[in-house]
């Protein structure tokens, strides 16, 4: 499969070529492309940056740096001719998983290639009183996977960047107008696909650097760049998208799944406190852990 990594601090450059040579070490990865989407980032900057990453390729899949010319959060989902498997992990510069986690979740995306794959799960919900849209973290159920850490099927990145018509055309510029929601859309485009919902995978161990629920080793400077730092308005603004795509397509097809209903490498022994999926689905006790059988595809 082909990673694509969206960057645009230069503060978490360090933490971006970690990650990345991570990633480029992985079986189950081709090669590697870091968006750059801060336009007002030096070329030299980016040029060290590359020549950093052409040694890891020497011994690893090659890294590849394309600068992205707008900020539009939509770019991540452009279809490219730099990707060329049918399986993409889309992910932040700022997630970090463990390698064994990387090779697991693409080989239950390689059992379900039309299915969202990743790690960090949310909801939505209908409030009756208010009549509105809810985006949420709940402890039963999820129908979002987040695009922090996913894997798509190529299909998806025409169908969200080229397809759909006048509708989605108006839904891109709703993510380009809130800043926010490219993930929710992207999982509108898959469930409508394919009437299902999401999957999500546990992980051995799994970091969210620009989650400021975590402390030590990052600074709160480098913790706050994020956009979903801002904590405030987040979720409302979210929710504020799913009624505005409902509104456009005149539907939500979002499929809810129940928790704890993930596929999770065995063992399953990543402490709480330094894995962010604990944020999402370890609210509960887990009781039962499936074995899955994965062939080789």
């Amino acid at each position: 499969m082909t990673v694509v990594i969206s960057g645009y601090s230069e503060q978490r450059i360090p933490l971006l070529q970690s990650i990345a040579a991570t990633y480029s070490a992985s079986a189950s990865v081709s090669s590697v492309v870091v968006l750059w989407c801060n336009p007002s980032t030096p070329s030299q900057t980016l040029s060290e940056l590359s020549r950093n990453f052409s040694l890891y390729s020497t011994i690893s899949a090659p890294i590849h740096i394309l600068r992205e010319a707008s900020t539009s959060l939509n770019s991540r989902f452009y279809p490219r001719e730099s990707i060329n498997t049918r399986g993409v992990l889309i992910c932040d510069d700022d997630v970090e998983l463990d390698p064994k986690s990387i090779d697991f979740a693409f080989n239950i995306w390689k059992s379900n290639p039309h299915r969202l794959v990743g790690f960090f799960a949310r909801s939505h919900a209908y409030d009756l009183s208010t009549k509105s849209w809810i985006y949420t973290v709940h402890k039963e159920k999820f129908s979002i996977i987040l695009t922090k850490a996913v894997i798509i099927n190529n299909d998806y990145l025409w169908d969200y960047s080229c397809g759909g018509g006048e509708p989605m055309e108006k839904m891109r510029k709703t993510v380009d107008d809130a800043r926010n929601c490219e993930d929710i859309l992207m999982n509108f485009v898959a469930a409508e696909k394919t009437n299902a919902g999401p999957i999500l995978v546990g992980a051995e161990r799994v970091r969210d650097w620009g989650d400021a629920r975590n402390e030590g080793g990052i600074g709160k400077e480098e913790r706050e760049v994020g956009l979903s730092s801002r904590r405030g308005e987040h979720r409302k603004r979210r929710g504020d998208c799913i009624g505005e795509f409902h509104r456009i397509l005149g539907t939500v097809p979002l499929r809810t799944d129940k928790l704890p209903n993930f596929f999770c490498p065995l063992p399953y022994s990543s402490p709480p406190e330094i894995n962010a999926i604990a944020i999402d689905f370890c609210l509960f006790k887990i009781r039962t852990v499936r074995k899955v059988s994965v062939s080789n595809i």
